[in-house]
């Protein structure tokens, strides 16, 4: 099955590609090492995806899809990001308004990029930290795409959900990872949704950069690896595994 690049990361300065450097089997956090101060909102493109049958054109799925506690929500440090439906007539690179386009209007992403996050906009805090100011998302709507919810499923198109999850993970400091099978891995085969679902690889990096219990002290329910009988008693929000034998992923 043919991959497609899921996205790139685009600097501010001169639009180039970002490279960033991969330690074997594990994240990859953007350089400089950068968080928001409070989880940015998103606006999601209210007039939907070209090309998506959906009556609402993916909208209200991609929502549901970036702010699951299946994706970075639930990654064990509490709320990283909302959204909400919007008008990205006033899309702005660098104003400090987060907006997820389904249309490309910088045409940064062109041949087989999927999306692209706008990961240049950043500033240093007083403390010598990094601050993300912005990061908007763009969309190939030259693609072939689909939606979870289209009534006729999927047939050699790309997910909206599971690709804009991998954005957003951008969007909140994270790079490519070289885990295949993770939502940060670079590419994605046709009706593949998996990136939709974050993995160990995703969730310790964002626990990396923003510890347990989202950023506000340790996280009181059960940690990784713990034995567990329902999604609610872990930090991740995820009890995984055959029964008497489920764990804290």
């Amino acid at each position: 099955m043919s991959q497609t690049r899921v996205s790139r990361n685009i600097l501010l300065a001169g639009a180039l590609l970002l490279i960033v450097t991969a330690s074997l089997s594990a994240y990859v956090l953007l350089s400089p090492r950068r968080t928001w101060d409070d989880p940015p909102d998103y606006v999601v493109d209210n007039r939907g995806l070209a090309g998506v049958t959906a009556a609402d054109g993916g909208v209200n799925t991609v929502i549901a899809a970036i702010t699951s506690n299946a994706a970075w929500n639930g990654a064990g440090t509490g709320t990283r990001l909302t959204a909400h439906a919007g008008s990205v007539a006033a899309f702005t690179l660098g104003d400090g308004i987060p907006m997820l386009n389904f249309t490309d209007p910088q045409h940064a992403c062109n041949g087989t990029c999927l999306a692209a996050t706008f990961t240049g906009f950043y500033s240093q805090r007083a403390d010598g930290t990094t601050r993300i100011d912005d990061a908007d998302i763009v969309t190939n709507a030259s693609q072939p795409w689909v939606s979870t919810n289209e009534p006729d499923g999927c047939s050699g198109e790309y997910y909206i959900e599971g690709v804009m999850v991998h954005e957003t993970g951008h969007g909140i400091g994270l790079g490519h990872s070289n885990v295949a099978g993770s939502t940060m891995y670079p590419s994605v085969s046709a009706c593949n949704n998996g990136p939709a679902t974050t993995e160990a690889d995703d969730e310790a990096g964002v626990q990396d950069l923003y510890g347990g219990g989202g950023g506000g002290g340790g996280c009181t329910l059960l940690p990784k690896g713990a034995q567990c009988t329902s999604s609610g008693q872990c930090c991740s929000n995820k009890c995984t595994g055959k029964p008497g034998q489920r764990t804290c992923k």
